[in-house]
């Protein structure tokens, strides 16, 4: 009898070479003890496209286990509404919402002083560009990148740090 037990396991490695691999995957997964050298496993997933496959769906079974378990806390449940509850009805860190900003009107209006800019003057550096207009940051580099996307700038520089821009002939 025990012959036959055996027979039927050394049959089924020889149909199914994985097999004994499918355990040591779950375990290792899990964090559990393995049955075979951590190398041995390791060798064969690095050959085996089947254990592979099963490698990342026990990964990513066991983090949807482990978020499931996580997120049904009743302490995360509760940090998770007050949290909600912040972004829907006002302060973030302590301070009010602010407005909205109409970034496109912003960088519309930045747009048409740097394009008249380098009408009236010609080429300039990116510092006179600045200066002449007395725009800085955000619409500044905004407005540049809007003209030189719609191709009606040039941007000339050294080791790809611009430093000057002209109008497109």
């Amino acid at each position: 009898m025990g012959k036959n037990k055996n027979s039927k396991a050394g049959q089924a490695l020889k149909t199914n070479p994985c097999e004994k691999y499918e355990l040591a995957i779950t375990n290792y997964v899990l964090g559990e003890k393995i049955d075979i050298p951590q190398k041995e496993l390791f060798d064969h997933l690095a050959q085996c496209p089947s254990c592979q496959g099963d490698l990342r769906n026990w990964r990513a079974t066991y983090a949807t286990m482990r978020a499931r378990e996580y997120a049904g806390r009743p302490e995360v449940q509760q940090r998770t509404q007050a949290f909600i509850h912040k972004l829907v009805t006002g302060p973030v860190h302590g301070e009010p919402l602010q407005p909205v900003i109409d970034t496109e009107r912003i960088v519309g209006l930045a747009t048409g002083e740097i394009y008249n800019c380098l009408k009236k003057n010609g080429p300039l550096s990116l510092s006179l560009i600045r200066k002449n207009t007395g725009l800085e940051g955000y619409p500044f580099y905004e407005a540049m990148g809007w003209l030189n996307q719609e191709k009606k700038i040039i941007v000339r520089g050294k080791n790809d740090q611009p430093e000057y821009a002209e109008l497109q002939p």
